[in-house]
């Protein structure tokens, strides 16, 4: 039975990274369209594109550690309530979540979240300082 659920094991872990990832990405360009006046005022003032990056960057990697650790303790409550759920009184179903998960979902949020602070740089190089200080709210 093992060896019938390593595919669905690895789509299931597939498909939460493609969701993390987009739900990060997506929160990441909300905070940037809500705050792009505070952004630009921030490059007219003399800050450099990178400079403006690192101020959103911090905030991703603060909320990436918080969300990280309370990640872990829901998670494995969570998935100690689904085992239970789960269980018939012919299959019981092990509660065993090794270290090296942990530090394999450790990384991969760290890498989604370089990546989103990548492309929001490159979103942040773009904006019309401008335009951005013109708009009305």
């Amino acid at each position: 039975m093992s060896q019938q659920m390593t595919p669905v094991v690895l789509i299931f872990i597939l498909l939460s990274g493609i969701l993390s990832f987009v739900v990060l990405y997506n929160l990441t360009n909300i905070n940037i369209s809500e705050r792009i006046r505070e952004l630009s005022t921030i490059k007219v003032l003399g800050f450099f594109d990178r400079e403006v990056t690192m101020y959103i960057a911090r905030e991703n990697i603060v909320l990436a550690i918080i969300g990280i650790i309370v990640g872990f303790g829901f998670g494995n409550l969570l998935t100690a309530y689904v085992l239970y759920q789960a269980e018939t009184p012919t299959v019981v179903f092990p509660l065993t979540i090794h270290i090296q998960w942990y530090f394999v979902a450790t990384i991969l949020m760290i890498l989604f979240n370089l990546i989103v602070i990548m492309v929001a740089h490159r979103h942040l190089k773009r904006v019309d300082m401008v335009e951005a200080l013109k708009s009305n709210e």
